[in-house]
């Protein structure tokens, strides 16, 4: 008996290896990851001026379309255009929500000190006193090391990660979307306002006058916000389809190639997921979270060169020894 208690006793101590306890299964601690939500401290609260200023300013970009523009007009092409607008707008604060209050990926606990087979430098955090993994950075506003950091937003107060990158890549999507929906089907009411205000059968000194200001403002923000977001949408859809982030897109040399980048459509789940028709979904389910753990990555075959050390050349002058990374080593 004292043999099979000792027995389960050494069973029971086995060391936890990347964080991972026997208990807890790995999808299970997965699930717990894309669920966690950032705390609420000091420098959470002095941050959210940017989000009052952005939900002010979504708000009345939104009451005016859908009040000063369409609550006039009762018929089945406004009900039609609130409608998609609706479904759009939903969307949009969901997934703002989810940037906000998402974790953006912590370092597993006691990830990185058993080494295993792989022998590759590993970087270490003097700040958090963690193991840093791949793409992993410290963020100074953050005051910690975030999982595939890609950049801090000061827009929705919080880090763009792992977890969370998603949610900002469809927060950008959901607001050009919208601001489209508004300036196509705001475009004509707008001239018929001002042609009733040039034919002087409304007074621009009265309350209809001042809405028909009002809408032109919007309208003329709306067309300014798309023409700054087009450019910004594109260099981040750019970067998923690469497989970089913005981080490492500042270091990389004019035309490399991500060393994680294994195909512009496994780049995209590993942000968006592997089912198409749920890339759309605001949220985190078994079939829309992010492809992987956000510690270990797949690694395209790419060229080995230790700083150390200079490669034989061939007959050409250049360096021909290639290796898979990360295909022996997981």
């Amino acid at each position: 008996s004292s043999a099979r208690r000792s027995g389960s006793d050494r069973s029971n101590k086995r060391p936890h290896i990347f964080g991972r306890s026997p208990a807890c299964p790995k999808s299970g601690r997965r699930q717990r990851a894309m669920l966690r939500t950032r705390p609420f401290n000091r420098q959470r609260i002095y941050g959210m001026g940017f989000i009052v200023i952005v939900a002010l300013l979504i708000l009345g970009i939104h009451l005016s379309y859908c009040l000063l523009i369409w609550g006039a007009h009762i018929g089945s092409l406004a009900y039609v255009l609130l409608f998609v607008y609706h479904l759009l707008f939903i969307n949009l604060c969901v997934a703002f929500y989810q940037c906000i209050m998402t974790d953006p990926g912590l370092v597993p606990p006691n990830w990185g000190f058993y080494m295993g087979d792989e022998t590759k430098r590993r970087r270490y955090c003097k700040m958090c006193n963690v193991w840093k993994p791949d793409r992993t950075h410290h963020c100074s506003i953050c005051n910690r090391c975030i999982l595939n950091m890609d950049h801090h937003c000061p827009w929705i107060n919080n880090c763009v990660g792992f977890y969370n990158r998603k949610f900002f890549i469809q927060l950008l999507l959901y607001v050009f979307a919208c601001l489209w929906v508004i300036v196509l089907s705001g475009v004509v009411p707008l001239i018929f306002r001002f042609i009733k205000i040039a034919k002087s059968e409304k007074d621009l000194v009265s309350i209809w006058g001042f809405a028909t200001i009002f809408i032109a403002i919007t309208w003329c923000m709306s067309v300014l916000l798309i023409c700054t977001l087009f450019n910004f949408i594109w260099f981040h859809l750019k970067l998923v389809m690469q497989n970089y982030t913005t981080i490492e897109n500042l270091e990389r040399e004019e035309g490399a190639k991500s060393k994680f980048d294994i195909g512009c459509r496994r780049n995209w789940e590993q942000v968006f997921g592997a089912t198409p028709w749920l890339w759309w979904c605001p949220w985190h389910t078994q079939g829309s979270r992010p492809s992987g753990d956000g510690v270990r990555w797949r690694v395209h075959y790419t060229r080995v060169i230790d700083e150390d050390e200079e490669l034989p050349a061939d007959e050409d002058g250049a360096a021909q020894k290639w290796l898979p990374q990360g295909s022996n080593r997981r």
